[in-house]
């Protein structure tokens, strides 16, 4: 079962306990189906402020991959429906990505330079990312999972938008929805260009002053955008992506009942992408260690719903999953290491025109200057895969 705010409740989750006993309040049963929203009102009216409901398999899977038994859950649950990266939508998505950081960053000097910022070029670059997202979740996201180490600005800014918006989709949301998402993505940090870069950029602890100098980027950036006509709707991301859901964020101290849809979206993955990249002032995190810690944060900093939806989206690569390298490579995964499941054990068979090459294996957790990446998953229908690469990981269970 899984702790909620009632807030938080839907139609058809099932309450299996309250907050307290139930016999205080005017309830016949004290586990039951949420029908209607009048349920819901009447949990209010009793002042309830968080039950707990019954886990779907999905759910119970995510919580599982942060136990002992993630190996097992990872390899039954979250490979049931595995979001395939199309080969030639990597080529197209490279593309989008390198050109509409260029477009972003242009914007985001014009507005450090007191120029307007161009709302039309946004929503142009947010239309792309949102054809690219209903297409295909997986492609930009998985390019933003590699992390560059300049501009980290314009690359985070751009990498909000990506994972907001293939979460957004994952949440069931539209075309349009997703394109307003993503571009809201896009603006969220723009007050940043409106702080001093001796602070911005300070590779040392900020001093109180500072600190509340930084701070007012959020305020600087929703005036700014505000006063240049943005609709309200792609303002709440850049208001609210640092309001916590026990509300001690800021700028207004919101909670999670009083934050929109997007304000919970942007806290989710501003926050992972901030911690798994590297600043001047810290090494980013590897992914899997950056969830296992956002885990802990569910329901005191970020919305556990959303925090959820986020790490599918984020993706984990069970045994024998078909994976593109970030040097075009094509491999099968092996092994899954326990401590960091995003970097498993590949056997790489095919190089980066095409073509099968002896097979031999990467050990996607050692550190080195060739360090790899798995971009995502593919369908390995129509792939030739060799038959060593399955003998070799029949093998392989043959010894556990």
């Amino acid at each position: 079962m899984r702790k909620v705010s009632v807030g938080d409740l839907k139609v058809g989750d099932k309450v299996v306990k309250l907050d307290r006993n139930w016999l205080e309040t005017d309830l016949l049963v004290h586990k039951f189906v949420i029908k209607d929203n009048s349920i819901i009102d009447k949990l209010k009216k009793h002042g309830i402020g968080h039950v707990f409901i019954e886990m779907t398999a999905e759910e119970e899977a995510i919580q599982d991959l942060f136990t002992d038994k993630a190996e097992l859950v990872i390899a039954e649950h979250l490979s049931r429906a595995p979001n395939y990266i199309n080969l030639d939508e990597v080529k197209n998505g490279k593309v989008i990505y390198s050109e509409s950081v260029k477009v972003l960053k242009t914007l985001l000097d014009d507005v450090k330079a007191g120029k307007m910022f161009s709302h039309s070029a946004a929503k142009n670059v947010a239309s792309n990312i949102a054809e690219v997202t209903v297409r295909n979740k997986g492609v930009l996201s998985s390019i933003a999972k590699l992390k560059h180490h300049d501009d980290y600005t314009f690359l985070h800014s751009m990498n909000v938008s990506i994972f907001a918006s293939c979460l957004a989709s994952h949440l069931g949301m539209n075309k349009k929805e997703i394109e307003r998402i993503a571009q809201a993505g896009l603006m969220h940090d723009v007050g940043k260009m409106l702080v001093p870069d001796d602070v911005l950029n300070k590779p040392g602890r900020l001093t109180e002053q500072e600190f509340s100098l930084m701070k007012s980027h959020v305020i600087r950036g929703y005036d700014f955008l505000k006063g240049q006509g943005v609709d309200e709707s792609m303002l709440r991301m850049t208001i609210e992506h640092h309001e916590r859901f026990d509300g001690s964020g800021y700028p207004n101290g919101l909670k999670d009942e009083q934050l929109s849809i997007e304000g919970k979206i942007g806290a989710v993955v501003d926050i992972y992408d901030a911690i798994t990249s590297d600043r001047c002032y810290h090494k980013g995190m590897e992914p899997s260690s950056a969830l296992r810690l956002m885990l802990k944060w569910t329901d005191s900093h970020i919305n556990r719903k959303i925090f959820d939806f986020f790490v599918m989206n984020v993706g984990i690569y069970p045994v024998g999953s078909l994976v593109l390298m970030d040097n075009n490579e094509l491999g099968v995964v092996t092994k899954i290491n326990h401590s960091r499941p995003t970097e498993p054990i590949v056997m790489i068979f095919c190089d980066k025109t095409g073509r099968q090459k002896p097979v031999y294996l990467c050990d996607m957790s050692k550190a080195g200057i060739n360090k790899r990446r798995i971009l995502g998953p593919v369908n390995p229908q129509g792939i030739d895969i060799p038959q060593e690469v399955y003998i070799f990981i029949e093998k392989l269970n043959e010894l556990k």
